[in-house]
């Protein structure tokens, strides 16, 4: 399934007293784990580097070739597998707690890790970006209400006797999802361009149907993504929006309006400060750069602005959408999660892995299975729905 949204031989360096040359990301110069197959163990490590990444074909050794000037760290974690290409960065005053706790979580399996570190160098980050990711799994599995026991381990074709939850382990894919972070926009180009022939210059989400997985890459000149806060909340964004695209199968598309809902919801939860805004390929987002997003749903109920539900379900492609539109969804899932959060789960496992008579998925019918899904998991029709959210948020939300 095609889609497109906007949302190396690597630097040598000299060993000292050596005369040996070694690559800046050979993973034996990891500080951290040290390439030891303990210490990885322990710290859900299972590669850090070596392994197909990319298209059919391609791997880490051929990514780097391509990209020679970027410096890429691969790690491979339990249900990912990241390249992230970024220097040392250095922390900011109001980011020190955060990362601060990050630090004590991740020095817990890497005892080498700085608990109060002035910088992240790139060995760190790439630790530390390996940790967010599966954060951001765990995050997905709780809002899901799923454990990973529940989706099939893809050795087999699905037993269609029971209840379809896809084809895979990984939420129901068989492919781990796959994480490019670069430091520029060309080499985030030439990548994008050779390994799927797009020529898009933002961050881009990818279904690679051959290999059952789902990519995104990214890059820090976009934005203010040189701000490593800004940087984690739009990794979590893209890929909340893949794991509930790979829920069950990416087999067919799924409502626009709960996957940006549910991607502005994360990446809020991680910081309201930065959002993102996804946008159709060739089309320019509706962006703002406000952070509190409570006085402007609250103005759109007030006056009668806000979108209805049965308008929200209409929503074909993310070019349609504006900012009412990404102020509701968000401000919708925020009120299922927190009032609801069982029917919440409840409407997205309605509507993902939808099959035939013939056991095959199939998404055809989706605008009634989702009528009868709000039904069923939140007890309301759209309008009872759109009195009830609306009530909440006049109650709930600040007008400032």
């Amino acid at each position: 399934m095609k889609r497109s949204i906007l949302t190396g031989l690597c630097v040598l360096a000299v060993l000292a007293g050596t005369g040996l040359a070694q690559r800046r990301n050979d993973p034996a110069g990891c500080p951290y784990c040290k390439n030891d197959p303990q210490l990885m163990k322990a710290a859900g490590i299972a590669s850090h580097g070596g392994f197909a990444f990319g298209k059919s074909g391609s791997d880490t050794a051929s990514v780097e070739a391509l990209l020679a000037t970027s410096d890429i760290r691969w790690i491979e974690s339990e249900h990912f597998e990241l390249g992230i290409a970024l220097g040392t960065y250095k922390i900011k005053q109001d980011e020190v707690n955060k990362i601060r706790a990050e630090m004590e979580k991740l020095s817990a399996v890497l005892p080498g890790v700085p608990k109060k570190p002035k910088t992240l160098d790139p060995w760190l980050r790439a630790h530390l970006y390996a940790q967010r990711l599966e954060e951001i799994w765990d995050r997905f599995l709780e809002l899901m209400q799923v454990k990973e026991e529940d989706f099939p381990d893809g050795s087999a074709p699905w037993n269609m006797q029971g209840k379809y939850m896809g084809e895979g382990p990984y939420v129901g894919q068989k492919g781990k999802y796959e994480v490019l972070i670069l430091p520029n926009e060309a080499s985030c180009v030439t990548y994008l361009k050779d390994q799927f022939g797009l020529l898009v210059k933002m961050t881009q989400r990818w279904n690679q149907v051959d290999l059952d997985t789902i990519s995104v890459t990214i890059h820090t000149q976009q934005g203010q993504l040189n701000d490593d806060q800004a940087l984690h909340g739009h990794l979590a964004f893209n890929q909340t929006v893949n794991l509930l695209d790979g829920y069950k199968h990416y087999s067919y598309e799924t409502p626009v309006w709960i996957r940006e809902g549910l991607a502005h919801f994360v990446e809020r939860e991680i910081n309201p400060k930065f959002n993102t805004f996804d946008s159709s390929e060739g089309a320019v987002a509706d962006m703002t750069r406000k952070e509190n997003w409570q006085p402007e749903v609250r103005k759109l109920i007030a006056k009668g602005e806000a979108p209805r539900m049965a308008e929200m379900i209409a929503l074909r492609d993310y070019s349609e959408l504006r900012l009412p539109h990404h102020y509701t969804s968000w401000s919708m899932t925020e009120f299922m999660v927190k009032t609801n959060p069982a029917g919440y789960a409840c409407l997205n496992d309605g509507l993902h892995g939808i099959t035939n008579a013939k056991g095959i998925p199939d998404g055809s019918n989706l605008p009634d299975v989702h009528r009868d899904k709000f039904k069923e998991c939140l007890g309301m029709s759209y309008p009872e729905f759109d009195a009830a959210w609306a009530a909440w948020v006049m109650e709930t939300y600040s007008s400032q």
